[in-house]
Order: structure tokens, then C-alpha cells, then sequence
């Protein structure tokens, strides 16, 4: 008679985690590539201030952000608007609101008057609160 199951196997069990290993290194080069990528926006040169207030509400989704370029060119959030645009989409944003607040990013290259007008027509528009945005000077 053939006896069976008596000897020992030596059966190796053991997961090898070195691929998954690599494969997690690769995913990890990846999204730290990718992520600035996808937060680019609407390249403004914000200018310095000393003391300038947080405005956590200016991050929020449902916020008017308002990016004026070096060139000129008028942006809402990340698209490009041309000025008339941009008073009727505050005009039949701001209808009904109780918050009536629009920031404005303006490249400090942008000539003071041209800041003043877009300020103006958002004011005709509805907007009660406007805030300038500025970055925060190194402190040296």
C-alpha cells in the first residue's frame, strides 16, 4: 500500500510585497507630479502687504472670485469673461443673495484706474462687499 500525506512539502506561504511595493512607489511620483498640475489657475502676480486679512470665504465653490491679468484680460474663477459678461453673470448671481460679496485678484501691474473701473461696474452690478486680494510679505 502507497501511503500519502505522510511526507513533508515545504510550501513557501509567504506574500512577496516588493511589486506592490513598486507599484505604490510609481502611483506616489505620479500624483506628486500631477497635483500642482491640476491647481494651476489664472497666473496672477498678487501684490505684497505687510498685514493682510484671511478671507477663508474667498476658497469657498460658491464664491465670485474675480482675477484681473497683467495683460488685461478679466477671468471668472478660471474663465475668461469679457467685462460686459461679467456684470450680467454678478447681476443674476447677486439677485436675492444675502451675501453680496465679490473678491478681486489683480496682477500688480494692472494700472490703478483700471482696478477702480472694474470695482465700479461690480458696485452697478449688485456688489456691496469687494475684496482686494494680496499676498503676505516675507518677513525677513
Amino acid at each position: 500500500m502507497v501511503k500519502r500525506g505522510l511526507g513533508r512539502s515545504n510550501v513557501n506561504a509567504d506574500i512577496n510585497v516588493t511589486p506592490m511595493a513598486d507599484i505604490m512607489l510609481v502611483l506616489l511620483i505620479i500624483f506628486m507630479i500631477t497635483t500642482p498640475l491640476l491647481q494651476t489657475g489664472v497666473t496672477v502676480n498678487l501684490p505684497k502687504a505687510k498685514n493682510p486679512l484671511d478671507a477663508p470665504e474667498a476658497d469657498s465653490k460658491d464664491a465670485i472670485v474675480v482675477a484681473l491679468t497683467r495683460e488685461g484680460r478679466i477671468y471668472l474663477q478660471k474663465t475668461p469673461i469679457s467685462e460686459d459678461e461679467l456684470i450680467k453673470y454678478v447681476t443674476d448671481r447677486l439677485t436675492g443673495e444675502i451675501n453680496k460679496t465679490m473678491f478681486l485678484k489683480a496682477d500688480q501691474s494692472v494700472s490703478y484706474g483700471r482696478v477702480v473701473q472694474i470695482v465700479n461696474q461690480c458696485r452697478k452690478a449688485g456688489v456691496e462687499r469687494i475684496g482686494l486680494m494680496a499676498e503676505k510679505e516675507k518677513e525677513r
